[in-house]
């Protein structure tokens, strides 16, 4: 699967706000905030494939 150029700006600034992040709850807020997105589109991608 390709990414297209604005899914790669948008995944350059979330892994420079990582990089630039030094306090570790806010690091692992980030964590689980990404988890949560990661879980909600891999049901979202099963749902879809569900369907048809």
């Amino acid at each position: 699967m390709r990414v297209n150029l604005s899914q790669q700006f948008e995944a350059e600034s979330l892994k420079r706000m990582i990089d630039a992040t030094t306090d570790v709850r806010e690091l692992q807020s980030l964590a689980r905030e990404l988890t949560d997105l990661y879980i909600r589109q891999r049901a979202a991608t099963a749902w879809v494939v569900s369907e048809q």
